[in-house]
């Protein structure tokens, strides 16, 4: 059943991708973020109240690292994803586990075998290939690298913030601190809507809290492995809807590269069992 929740939160982050490519450059990133964190709050302000569960976290410093942090992410995707064909940006997004395991020494005083070191090594060669400078897009991968690190952090703060409070209580506040800086971020930028926007703003915003509802469910249900392996099924969606929609069909190195990025991550998995 896990395996199955995981695919079908795969299918709904790879569908929230699209629907941003599909927004491109019609509305500012800074707008695509505010909405995608405003359009949600008010079913998770009534979970939480008909619940009786609190609305306002305990550990508050945490969450505003974990905010900046997804904030950070969030933006970088959805600018990579306006730039470099979805499969690409969807291959560097799986990065995230190789950064976290990169920077768990520093971070949590977690010890790396040679296995870790093998895998990270691996995932770095297939980043390599795609940052191949005759591709074109490498300002933009590397905001998608930037955007895995600043993610891969913000798990690590997610990891404090479920010690201390309920999920629906943190997603709750981690949007409403991404909507005041998106916010701020978007100023007088912000431009109406037409009636197809609003149809993939909302979109965006659906299918990015299903797929989270989906995988946290996911989680809890089987081994962290198994569900990340299931995760992958992100790559395929998304290739379907880049070849579908805009006749993408990622070079030659973005593939191979893409493969060496998942190859270190089943390392990575294989590592810690």
């Amino acid at each position: 059943m896990s395996v199955i929740l995981m695919l079908i939160a795969s299918a709904c982050f790879a569908t929230m991708a699209a629907m941003v490519k599909a927004i491109g450059h019609s509305l500012p990133v800074s707008e695509m973020v505010f909405f995608r964190s405003v359009l949600p709050l008010p079913f998770f302000v009534a979970f939480l109240y008909l619940s009786n569960k609190k609305l306002i976290v305990n550990a508050k410093t945490t969450l505003l690292f974990r905010s900046l942090f997804g904030f950070l992410a969030v933006s970088g995707f959805y600018y990579a994803l306006t730039q470099i064909p979805i499969a690409v940006s969807v291959f560097l997004g799986k990065t995230q586990p190789l950064i976290l395991a990169l920077l768990a020494p520093w971070l949590v005083g977690e010890k790396s075998g040679i296995g870790v070191w093998i895998a990270i090594g691996t995932g770095l060669l297939g980043v390599a290939l795609i940052l191949d400078p005759s591709l074109g897009w490498s300002m933009a991968v590397w905001v998608n690298i930037g955007a895995a690190t600043a993610s891969a952090l913000a798990h690590l703060m997610v990891r404090k913030l479920n010690r201390t409070d309920e999920p629906a209580t943190i997603v709750m506040n981690f949007y409403i601190v991404i909507a005041v800086l998106s916010s701020l971020w978007m100023g007088s930028s912000f431009v109406l809507p037409d009636r197809t926007q609003w149809l993939l703003l909302t979109g965006i915003a659906f299918f990015s809290s299903a797929g989270q509802y989906l995988m946290t469910l996911a989680y809890r249900m089987d081994s962290a492995p198994v569900v990340a392996a299931a995760s992958y099924a992100s790559i395929i969606f998304s290739v379907f809807y880049g070849y579908i929609f805009w006749e993408e069909i990622p070079p030659q190195p973005a593939w191979i590269g893409g493969l060496l990025i998942i190859a270190g991550s089943v390392i990575l998995m294989r590592s810690r069992t």
